[in-house]
């Protein structure tokens, strides 16, 4: 089945591409077995950020639905992306993710990142159901992009678009409650690294009770929002091992890349030692 590869003939702003990039993920729910990709030149400069990564605090900030690092982008970066509908690993995606990466940028990628001084690049991946979803941000030029997608991408057909992305969609992008995600300090902290990547988990306590907790961090996960719902679920509960034991259950159901799932039941473990160690 051909690949469809959508190139928007204008420059439009970050949050417009995710809005369109939402509406290709809802058409690819109906044909299975599909590739889409879409590409387009970006309007503004700002900062993309992961999905799990802390706020800074900085302006012109955008929150992807993919996890990963943060890039600086600047006015002609090229945002694309590559939708897949059918059945595979989270795993299988970071390497197809990390391959068309190394193939943009011309060198290796460590911590979703290129080391290139002068070919900027980052990736997000994810999986929504069935639907792969690989997110490039990079400043490289489009015959190099082209070269890649169809060297790695059997029966590639482009097409000529100009998007007119949903206001409604668009909109919730720029949504502080959306953007400003992790952007607290609390008291307990625990973290672990890996190859670039890591994972933090910060907790508040109010009468022995878990007041407050955060993961953040540079990694992938599928479903996307699954280690946050995770965690939060310990807000309101007693420090107690068996509540612990069950988000370690939850999480071992995650699919992780980048970090792993050991080093992020390894910080759980961590930080109950802190909290439990504070409140005797």
């Amino acid at each position: 089945m051909p690949a469809k590869f959508f190139i928007n003939e204008k420059n439009i702003k970050f949050n417009e591409s995710q809005a369109f990039n939402e509406e290709l993920i809802g058409n690819l729910f109906k044909e299975p077995g599909s590739t889409y990709l879409f590409l387009t030149h970006l309007k503004d400069d700002g900062n993309s950020i992961g999905l799990y990564y802390k706020y800074e605090g900085r302006e012109n900030t955008y929150r992807r639905i993919t996890g990963g690092p943060k890039i600086d982008f600047y006015e002609n970066y090229v945002y694309l992306s590559i939708l897949t509908n059918r059945v595979e690993t989270l795993k299988k995606v970071n390497e197809r993710a990390k391959l068309f990466s190394k193939c943009i940028s011309g060198t290796e990628i460590y911590g979703g990142l290129s080391i290139s001084r002068d070919k900027k690049l980052a990736y997000g991946i994810t999986k929504i159901g069935n639907i792969s979803v690989i997110e490039i941000i990079t400043n490289n030029n489009l015959n190099d992009i082209k070269y890649c997608l169809k060297s790695n991408i059997n029966n590639v057909n482009e097409e000529m678009i100009n998007v007119i992305p949903n206001k409604y969609s668009s909109d919730s992008y720029l949504k502080k409650s959306w953007i400003s995600y992790g952007n607290k300090d609390y008291e307990f902290n625990s973290s672990s690294r890996n190859e670039g990547f890591y994972v933090n988990f910060s907790a508040k306590l109010l009468e022995n009770y878990i007041d407050k907790v955060l993961i953040t961090g540079n990694f992938y996960a599928s479903p996307p929002m699954e280690p946050i719902t995770s965690i939060l679920a310990l807000e309101g509960t007693p420090v107690n091992e068996v509540y612990f034991y069950g988000i370690k259950a939850r999480i071992k159901k995650i699919e992780i890349e980048g970090i792993k799932t050991e080093n992020i039941l390894f910080s759980i473990d961590d930080l109950y030692n802190k909290l439990i160690k504070s409140i005797k």
